[in-house]
């Protein structure tokens, strides 16, 4: 049964990937796109996944060559992590025979077209590779605190604890807001040593965040990374909302004050959406307010500190934005965007591929559909209630997997620059992933039972 799997994923990949060859790409894309052929590298889009397609290029591959390689990654994580779910979670009662079957058929869930799991896995974006690297990683861990290690022998699987480090430190570089998932995954590190040395654990805690911090300035300085310092904006845009919420902060910050251009700032502040609020024509603020950046952070500091209050509405105003209460903004992405590289999606394909983001379109903008993928807050709630019940079921140490995602979906309460689904679409699909798996298996086992009796 798993060679069959394997077989079918390994098919349906190869389809994928052929029906949307060379990828989706948009504006983003062709930036990280253009540094890799050109080989100069800033961090406006954290460079790993541009240093990666350039290592592709100089092989003579393409970007075909890449999203092949991310979507067959993207499947078969998938099926690592409810293969490990189910084995930790139920153990012996799903025989990995039918364990196989339930993730082919969570992977073929994932792929009806109310979901947009299809596009995200041949689409060259920050996010896809969040998407893919979140998964195997809780699919990594999940071995370290299950029942496998509480019997497993008196050695350390450095093996796999090596394998979450890694995977974690790479999520962490190819997404900005993915750093917070590191601790978490430190988390997990520790638990999987405690049994054997608590001193160790205690350097396991540290060991995602050690570790990226070595891999981030050794990546900055083989491929000479250039600053671009994107924090500089991002606290510029929360003193803007500030200023508009609150009259009284525009009256401790003079030198972001200076830089607003027209006098209807407050009208123009959207909450979580810096591109609208600062840059739509007319520009709302000079750029110049990113040169100082000691001065602004001087006096995001002192608002920070005055109006505490203001800021938290600030961020959980933005973040409430990403949630999904309304129709979401960016679902997918469905073209390859003009460029000047000649890269262009096949004509031959272009009806399954208009069709089938037609209909992944409509599930997004109906208020019903759009509630099984396309609302973000109902798998955040899943989520936690995944960590609730495993804590009250005393399987604490599976909680620790479920705190990835929720991590994930945490890091954009600091910043939260735009509307996008696609910021969240890495921790709703693991949380889908293993929600469904569970689902599939209780049904299984009341039908086995049903039958039984």
């Amino acid at each position: 049964m798993a060679r069959i799997s394997q077989l079918l994923l390994l098919v349906l990949g190869l389809i994928l990937w052929r029906v949307f060859f060379p990828a989706l790409m948009s504006y983003d894309s062709t930036i990280q796109f253009n540094q890799a052929w050109v080989g100069r590298y800033n961090d406006w889009h954290p460079p790993l996944l541009a240093v990666v397609l350039h290592l592709f290029l100089k092989a003579g591959r393409n970007i075909g060559a890449l999203m092949l390689a991310q979507c067959l990654a993207g499947l078969f994580g998938l099926r690592a992590l409810v293969l490990a779910w189910l084995r930790e979670f139920f153990g012996a009662a799903v025989p990995p025979r039918r364990a196989e079957g339930i993730a082919l058929l969570v992977v073929l869930v994932l792929f009806l077209p109310v979901s947009p799991l299809p596009f995200y896995l041949v689409t060259f974006w920050k996010d896809s590779a969040a998407a893919v690297l979140l998964v195997w990683t809780c699919a990594a861990a999940l071995p370290l605190v299950g029942r496998e290690e509480e019997g497993g022998s008196g050695r350390l699987p450095w093996l796999r604890i090596a394998t979450v480090t890694a995977l974690s430190v790479a999520l962490g570089m190819v997404r900005h807001n993915a750093v917070v998932v590191l601790p978490a995954a430190g988390l997990v590190l520790g638990y999987a040593v405690a049994r054997r040395s608590r001193r160790l654990a205690a350097a396991m805690l540290l060991a995602p965040l050690l570790a990226f911090a070595v891999c981030e300035t050794a990546l900055d300085l083989a491929f000479h990374v250039r600053k671009v310092h994107l924090e500089r904006q991002m606290m510029a845009f929360d003193l803007f909302g500030m200023c508009a919420l609150d009259a009284r902060v525009c009256e401790s910050i003079p030198y972001v004050r200076s830089a607003f251009r027209l006098p209807e700032y407050r009208r123009r502040y959207v909450p979580g959406d810096l591109g609208v609020s600062f840059w739509a024509e007319p520009a709302l603020v000079d750029p110049k307010i990113q040169w100082d950046g000691d001065r602004l952070r001087a006096e995001y500091l002192r608002a920070a500190g005055g109006f505490p209050g203001t800021l938290a509405r600030v961020k959980l105003e933005a973040f409430a934005t990403l949630l999904g209460f309304h129709e979401p903004v960016v679902f997918f992405h469905q073209t390859l965007d003009a460029n000047k590289y000649g890269l262009r999606l096949n004509e031959r394909f272009a009806p399954v591929r208009e069709g089938l983001a037609g209909l992944v379109r409509a599930a997004g903008e109906s208020p019903g559909w759009r509630l099984i993928s396309g609302v973000h807050v109902i798998w955040l709630l899943a989520d936690c209630a995944w960590i609730v019940f495993l804590i009250s079921s005393r399987r604490r140490a599976l909680a620790l997997v479920l705190l990835l995602p929720l991590a994930f979906y945490l890091s954009y309460l600091p910043a939260t620059p735009a509307h996008d689904f696609r910021f969240m679409y890495p921790a709703t699909l693991v949380v889908q992933a293993i929600t469904f798996a569970s689902l599939l298996a209780l049904i299984q086992r009341s039908g086995r039972r049903s039958r039984t009796t």
